[in-house]
């Protein structure tokens, strides 16, 4: 009969195994078949309640995000279950043993990122602004310093803005919060990718906020997320993507995005990211 120890001892590694299965490869085993691995239901990260990009109304999610993510279930076959996660959640779900197996959610690459998880894309280029009320007399970056501005919590923009300005950070983990501070007054300003932006104010059936026209600075390419060491993963959705970029991406974006300009948005399908070999 075993031992209480032993009990304990075998249920430790039960647990720890279950983990680095739910969470990636780990060190010498062997990656599944990425089309094995998206097969039945698919659980996929998104943002909420963000216009154009991805929403749920009367039971039902829409969005260009949303879009991506039901063309890729059709084309390979599974069935998509969406996953509301705040921003900074986006990275956590990834690293950490949960149900989600990819994050589709205006999810940016950078390099510090790329530490701890997988990317394929770009689908999608952009640079960072700033949107006020309407009313409001910024113009410049400069109009900004020394005022409290909403940032995501986790987001590139968050980081590049707070590196560069000397302003008075106020973080919500969810972009609606930050858009709903603007709109209170207890925010001068948000700042995050122009697309999302000019999405919300596209949106915006008061015409109460707007995009400042001339601040853009900083690099956003929009990438799919996925576990570390996934490079089989990876590539597959490199190609699904390259696809969906030359054949469906015009009409996604013309469609969900409407009022908003693609110039300078739309990735070279040939020239998407290379997957990185595994740590």
């Amino acid at each position: 009969m075993a031992t209480v120890n032993q009990v304990r001892r075998w249920i430790g590694i039960l647990l720890a195994t279950s983990v680095v299965l739910a969470s990636g490869c780990g060190e010498g085993e062997a990656e599944v078949d990425p089309e094995e691995y998206l097969s039945g239901i698919v659980s996929i990260g998104v943002n909420i309640d963000l216009p154009g990009w991805s929403e749920y109304s009367n039971g039902v999610w829409d969005g260009f995000d949303i879009t991506l993510g039901n063309w890729l279930s059709r084309e390979i076959g599974f069935d998509p279950q969406y996953v509301p996660l705040t921003t900074d959640e986006r990275m956590s779900r990834l690293t950490e043993a949960s149900e989600i197996k990819l994050v589709i959610a205006n999810f940016s690459m950078t390099d510090e990122r790329r530490e701890d998880i997988d990317f394929s894309g770009p689908y999608l280029t952009d640079a960072q602004g700033v949107m006020t009320l309407a009313g409001s007399p910024v113009r410049t970056l400069d109009d900004i310093e020394n005022k409290t501005v909403c940032v995501t919590l986790g987001s590139t923009g968050e980081t590049r803005l707070l590196a560069g300005k000397r302003i008075n950070p106020l973080s919500e983990n969810t972009i609606q919060r930050c858009v709903d501070r603007v709109r209170d007054g207890s925010a001068y300003a948000f700042s995050t990718d122009r697309v999302l932006l000019d999405g919300i104010v596209a949106h915006d059936p008061g015409r109460s906020l707007r995009v400042v026209p001339d601040i853009r600075f900083g690099h956003e390419r929009y990438g799919i997320g996925v576990r570390n060491n996934r490079p089989g993963l990876c590539n597959f959705l490199r190609g699904k993507l390259a696809k969906f970029i030359d054949e469906e991406w015009d009409d996604t974006f013309r469609s969900k995005l409407p009022g908003v300009s693609p110039k300078d948005r739309k990735p070279n399908s040939r020239d998407l990211t290379p997957c990185e070999k595994p740590s």
